[in-house]
Parts: C-alpha cells; structure tokens; sequence
C-alpha cells in the first residue's frame, strides 16, 4: 500500500517555490557549464516541493527550528589578480550588481552608507535598504551590515590575502534575514538550504569579471576555462 504524502507547505510558500524554482532553472539552462549544477538541482526540488506540498527537508528540521532562520553563506576563492585590484573592486559597492545579479542597484551615498536594491525570485517586486560600512582596512577587510530599521538585516564580510603562488585569496562571509510577515518567512524557508548553490554562480561571476573583464552573456557561448579556485565551506 502506497503511503500517503502529508503536505507541510502552505500555498503561500508553494507559490514561490514554483516561482523560484522557474528562475533558478532558467538561468542553469541558460547558462550550462559545471557551476550551473547546484541552480539546477535547486530548481528540480523547488517544484517538486511546490507541486506536491511536502518539503522532506522543513519535516527533517522541525517546524521550530526553521520558523524565522538567517541565510548565511561562506565562501572561499582565489582570484589571478593583485590583492589592491581585488580590493578596490569590491570596496567600490556600485560594483556589486556587476556580478551578482540579484542585486539591481547598489548606490553609495558617502564613505561609509549606501542603499541596496536587491530583486529577489519568488518575493515579487524589488526591496531595498540601507548599509553602512564597519570594518573597513585596505587591501585587507571590508566589513558591512543594514542600518537598524532595515526592512532586510544584511550583513557581510570580505577578507583579501596574498594567494600561496600568485592573486589573491578571498575568504566571504554573507548572511541575512528576508522581510518579515509571511511572505519573508517563506521565502526564507525556501532559501535557506538552497541559496550556497546561487551565492557561488555569483562569486564564480566576481571571478569572471576581474580575471576576464566581462561575464559572457551571450545564448550558447562556451565558457571558458575556469581559472583558480572555488571553494564553498
């Protein structure tokens, strides 16, 4: 006798799980090459939890203990160019959507502040906020985090080191909470054991950008040799 599917996800997080799922397969299929993988095993499971209503991984976890969890992220990476090139790319934040395109927009308004637009799958309509800078020692740190009464807490970390042989290692750290209300609690639900897969095809993106000065966009093109090392902890 068949055992029966006992649903654990409501239609809100059904909703965006397809939505998600949708975008996360597009782009793999638009883009396939080895770091598409994790986005597209993403998308698989997406719709399977969307169109069945069950989620193994919220029933192995316990609804309590993934009621409001934060998305944190860490990464490490060597990128073939100087540490004070590195460096100076990443502190200049309005580069970030150059590379992550979740990130619609980030503007700085002086040394210290700037506001992020940020276009998240499956939440409908871009969010934004403000962040400022707290730790920041050239060529070495930079360190941020949203501004208390943020409608998103986001904070994040980027350690520069001289590579071993030559470029320059990477060590990040990203972490943040969605909106809260219902719409924020499932979108994280669902990002939360997904979202290492989407971070690294963005930090790969940094990778292409610095070492080749562009990231190919055009339908079919090869990519092209992966160059250094990714590494996800």
């Amino acid at each position: 006798m068949s055992r029966k599917i006992v649903k654990n996800v409501g239609t809100t997080e059904r909703i965006v799980s397809i939505a998600l799922g949708a975008y996360l397969g597009y782009n793999g299929l638009k883009n396939l090459r080895y770091q598409s993988v994790p986005a597209l095993l993403a998308s698989g499971y997406l719709f399977v939890r969307g169109g069945l209503g069950y989620c193994p991984i919220s029933r192995w976890l316990g609804k309590k203990d993934i009621h409001n969890p934060a998305i944190n992220v860490k990464a490490v990476m060597t990128v073939n160019k100087p540490r004070e090139e590195v460096y100076r790319y990443w502190r200049a934040l309005a580069n970030l959507p150059s590379f992550m395109p979740h990130l619609h927009e980030v503007a700085e308004i002086d040394e210290r502040r700037s506001h992020w637009i940020a276009e998240m799958p499956g939440m409908g309509g871009k969010i934004e906020w403000d962040a400022e800078i707290v730790k920041d020692e050239p060529n070495e740190l930079i360190g941020w985090q949203s501004i208390n009464g943020s409608p998103v807490k986001n904070a994040g970390k980027v350690q520069f080191y001289d590579a071993p042989r030559r470029g320059t290692e990477m060590r990040v750290i990203f972490s943040y909470h969605p909106p809260a209300g219902g719409l924020g609690t499932a979108a994280a639900k669902l990002l939360n054991p997904l979202f290492k897969g989407v971070i690294e095809n963005e930090i790969y993106n940094f990778k292409r950008v610095m070492e080749a000065g562009e990231i190919p966009t055009t339908d079919g093109q090869p990519a092209g040799k992966r160059t250094g090392k990714l590494k996800l902890i």
